[in-house]
């Protein structure tokens, strides 16, 4: 194996996109929609009548396995696909046409100007090219905040860091975008 040059370890099943382009690649993603409810009761009634939704909440974490500018240089490529050649720390998740960066999130004088981010998760098809394969868009997570960043070293040696987060929409498994309450017409 001598002479060969390692490729990056990612792990990943999911991107981190703003905007339009790929910022990192996450692996061990989870995610959950929770929906609750209020219990409609009448007079002289135990039971409750209905239980009516009050209001929609989508949430998850995920982990990226860190890489530093030095780790792009040993490798003796110019760029690393879809993030920046100074490793990808969220400090590098920038959106060029707008100049916001991810790691605003995490930085005092710049949380309330921060932008958001959409998090699509993929499906790998099966191919005679596992490598470049295909791969399908299963899961669109839109408008994502981080509220927690943590790291960790793995027994391998690799630097992983952990965010949760809270984000507006979920859209499923197909190319119909979820709707927004702002789209129901109360009227009929």
């Amino acid at each position: 194996m001598a002479g060969q040059v390692p490729s990056f370890i990612t792990g990943a099943n999911a991107k981190i996109k703003l905007g339009s382009m790929t910022m990192a690649y996450a692996q061990d993603v989870s995610y959950s929609v929770d929906v609750a409810t209020i219990g409609v009761e009448t007079i002289g009634r135990f039971e409750v009548v209905t239980n009516e939704p009050i209001s929609y909440y989508v949430s998850g974490t995920l982990s990226v396995i860190r890489y530093t500018k030095a780790a792009t240089q040993m490798t003796g490529r110019t760029s690393i696909p879809g993030s920046s050649n100074n490793g990808n720390s969220i400090n590098e998740w920038q959106d060029t046409t707008t100049n916001s960066v991810v790691g605003d999130q995490f930085d005092p004088a710049k949380i309330i100007s921060s932008k958001t981010f959409d998090l699509e998760i993929f499906s790998k098809l099966a191919s005679d090219n596992p490598v470049g394969g295909p791969v399908e868009s299963i899961v669109k997570i839109r408008d994502c905040r981080f509220t927690r960043k943590s790291g960790s070293v793995t027994k391998r040696g690799l630097i992983v860091d952990q965010f949760s987060f809270t984000a507006v929409l979920m859209n499923h498994d197909d190319d119909t975008a979820a709707g927004t309450s702002g789209d129901i017409d109360l009227n009929g």
